[in-house]
């Protein structure tokens, strides 16, 4: 049972070269910024590793920050760093989803998708920006395809310990997507011929006794077991009702919705080819010939199937709220997609679908109007998001260092926002002491000390605002919002603009701030 293709010269030559070309297109579009609340935390974290804090939150990402500290050590800057390791990780996958296009389809499909992965604007935004999206979803890919030649080539014990190994890698970036890949990891050694269970028992071993390598440190430094799992516990209830368990089918729905969006964004006009062929199978294509192409790739097609399928129950079942959560599965559309251009007969034909699909998939991500930002909810991924909120931060940031002195100002922030919160803050002006007025209950704080605070750069809880010899507080308000997010804390008639600050920024005399009774109870401990 030898039916895997091995690869040839030229494809480890396409596969470098469609690894290059990636680094080039991606390089020149990396965000100069932290991109999310997430970006800022694994960026602190890169130098004080800590989940208790929030550096990165549950469940951790260990594997992600420490491979950012790596790289660090050459480029010297953690942020920079991280989204370096985004760009390798995203031209990694476009070179990946070749060979597992190749392996499991032929050349023709692999060429086109990795073309149409390298041009998925879904994939290139996250391979501008630091977060773990791209690298959990380049490590899925290289999963599957071990998997993929294990299962065709009656694979050994050291195929099993590799992709063993490549499961505690995956755990590592992104735990979460660990039980995704269960039912692949048991279809592939299911259609073992021999010692399928001892097969299956050494990828299970060596995935577990690689991820207490990096579990057990990373719960060493974020103070204990018992702290880690009060941390992960606090963190699961506050994302419960977005989940089937508590949230029903109102929560079913709204993660089968954002599944479908998020995908759509990512396969663009690979969306309608896929329709197109779909269309063509069931209404024209005759009987034999859709028999015999079925029976030729069913082995590939129960592996796509089970790969995608497990992937969007899970999405479905936990929750999915951020277009990167579909990246590792998305390149199993992309396959599919491929594998619907590369049907068609004529070369020519091909190559001027496979173009277009391209290129209009590339001028999504570098030129979509802002007036069709609708169409995706306003969680479309483009070049021109990456660049505006680069320069929407890096100004708030230069006025609020040009114009205010830290002895003498306090940053206060509403609430935790994810594309201009206190994190972000935390890491561009770590000299001036900050507050976030919301109390969070995905946290674990000291008793009577539930605020969120930033003093001297390092995140603490504290029991309230501590005025000192401070006389201004500011109030930095994200773009899209207005100063009325603080009315919930205090009045805010007295809070004046800051000039050239785009409405970004509010100062008001720290003295007359008067919390409303409620909000100046939790503010003291009380809650």
């Amino acid at each position: 049972m030898n039916d895997v293709k091995e690869f040839e010269r030229r494809d480890w030559l396409t596969a470098v070269v469609l690894f290059v070309v990636a680094v080039c297109l991606y390089s020149p579009f990396r965000s100069r910024m932290a991109y999310h609340w997430d970006s800022a935390e694994f960026t602190v974290a890169i130098h004080d590793y800590n989940v208790a804090l929030g550096q990165p939150h549950a469940p951790g990402y260990f594997l992600y920050v420490m491979l950012g500290r790596l790289v660090n050590w050459f480029v010297g800057d953690p942020h920079a760093s991280l989204v370096w390791v985004s760009v390798m990780a995203g031209a990694g996958l476009v070179a990946t989803v070749y060979l597992l296009g190749t392996a499991m389809f032929g050349r023709r499909t692999g060429i086109a998708a990795g073309l149409f992965t390298m041009s998925s604007p879904l994939v290139w935004f996250h391979s501008c920006v630091a977060l773990t999206y791209v690298v959990d979803g380049f490590l899925v890919c290289l999963t599957v395809l071990m998997c993929w030649r294990a299962m065709n080539c009656d694979g050994s014990l050291r195929d099993a310990v590799v992709i063993g190994i490549l499961i505690a890698a995956v755990g590592g970036v992104r735990q979460q997507t660990v039980p995704a890949l269960v039912p692949l990891i048991v279809f592939t050694f299911w259609n073992s011929r021999n010692a399928r269970l001892a097969k299956l028992s050494a990828a299970c071993a060596t995935g577990v006794l690689l991820g207490l390598a990096w579990f057990l440190p990373m719960v060493e430094m974020s103070g204990g077991l018992a702290m880690y799992m009060k941390i992960v516990g606090r963190h699961i209830a506050h994302n419960a009702p977005s989940t089937a368990l508590v949230g029903g089918w109102d929560a079913i729905a709204w993660n089968l919705f954002f599944i479908l969006v998020f995908c759509a964004d990512g396969l663009m006009l690979g969306l309608v080819l896929l329709a197109g062929a779909l269309i063509y199978r069931v209404v024209w294509c005759d009987a034999p010939r859709k028999k015999e192409w079925t029976d030729e790739h069913a082995r590939a097609l129960w592996m796509l199937a089970i790969w995608v399928i497990s992937a969007m129950a899970c999405g479905i079942i936990e929750f999915t709220r951020q277009p990167g959560y579909v990246l590792s599965y998305l390149p199993g559309l992309l396959i599919l997609a491929a594998v619907a251009a590369a049907q068609l007969r004529k070369s020519s034909t091909f190559i001027t679908v496979t173009a277009a699909v391209c290129l209009i998939n590339a001028s999504v991500f570098l030129a979509w109007p802002r007036d069709w930002d609708g169409v995706f909810f306003g969680l479309g991924r483009t070049a021109r998001e990456i660049r505006e909120h680069d320069t929407r931060l890096r100004r708030t940031v230069q006025l609020i260092r040009s114009r205010y002195l830290p002895s003498e100002t306090i940053i206060c922030h509403a609430q935790e926002y994810l594309s201009f919160g206190m994190r972000h803050f935390q890491l561009y002006l770590p000299e001036f002491d900050q507050y976030q007025l919301a109390l969070d209950d995905a946290v674990v704080s000291p008793k009577g000390n539930p605020i969120q605070s930033v003093r001297d750069g390092r995140w603490q809880f504290v029991g309230g605002i501590e005025h000192g010899h401070k006389r201004v507080a500011l109030l930095v308000v994200p773009p899209g919002s207005s100063v009325d997010i603080f009315k919930p804390y205090f009045d805010t008639s007295g809070a004046q603009e800051a000039s050239d600050s785009g409405g970004t920024v509010f100062e008001m005399p720290l003295d007359s701030i008067r919390f409303k009774s409620t909000i100046a109870g939790e503010i003291n401990g009380e809650r």
